[in-house]
């Protein structure tokens, strides 16, 4: 298995316990938020419709054969392992070049597709005096493009899942970001729009909240005592 690893943004700060809330449903000091990226931060318009302009082919096509393949992508797998089936199901040859232009137009659209209200959040998580983390099953073309977004000093941690050859809801990823983090599962708060990803960090002992709206995100936060109400 590939070495995992994470990427930490310019000197964590040591946090000052005068500026640490308790939270409200188990008494536990939550040291650290970790988020989701993709959904949760990120809800790129074209994700679909601008590659399937790109190969001239219906959106919903492309959509369907999106998510085929995905977890192994996700996972470390390779561009051309990943869209070369992908464009033999929609009718379209692979080529080198037409990979490479695929992913990148992949992950730019991903990198871009961050909404601001969602990134005020995780701006004002830190800025409360917690560790912030962003937890993304994701290729490594979109962990390539995460180091060069303008929002990337925006967490302490970037945990990718191609770079960490795991995935979620996967148990090794949480006890991977619990070992980095160097917290208790109890000194985590989690946020994901997956079911099966929020079951399995709530199994690992992290508090995990079901994305739906920003507006709840915030309100969750606000009740385990991480931001002001």
């Amino acid at each position: 298995m590939a070495p995992i690893r994470s990427r930490a943004a310019p000197a964590p700060r040591r946090l000052s316990s005068t500026r640490i809330a308790r939270g409200c449903h188990t008494g536990a000091v939550i040291r650290s938020v970790v988020f989701d990226f993709g959904q949760v931060l990120s809800s790129p318009a074209e994700l679909y419709t601008a590659p399937a302009a790109r190969l001239g082919v219906d959106p919903a096509a492309f959509e369907a054969a999106y998510w085929t393949g995905r977890v192994a992508y996700d996972r470390g797998g390779t561009d051309a392992a990943y869209w070369t089936p992908l464009l033999e199901t929609l009718g379209r040859r692979a080529t080198p070049e037409l990979v490479r232009e695929l992913a990148q137009l992949d992950a730019r659209l991903w990198v871009e597709g961050v909404r601001p209200e969602a990134l005020r959040v995780v701006r004002d998580v830190r800025d409360a005096g917690r560790l912030v983390a962003i937890l993304s099953n994701a290729p490594f073309s979109l962990d390539l493009a995460f180091v060069d977004a303008p929002y990337a000093d925006a967490a302490d941690y970037w945990f990718v899942s191609a770079s960490m050859g795991v995935v979620k809801p996967e148990e090794p990823v949480f006890f991977r970001v619990e070992e980095v983090l160097e917290l208790a599962p109890a000194e985590i708060a989690f946020i994901d729009d997956r079911p099966a990803n929020v079951h399995a960090a709530r199994q690992a002992g992290w508090q995990a909240h079901l994305f739906v709206d920003d507006a709840g995100m915030r309100s969750w936060l606000q009740g385990l005592g991480v931001l002001p109400g």
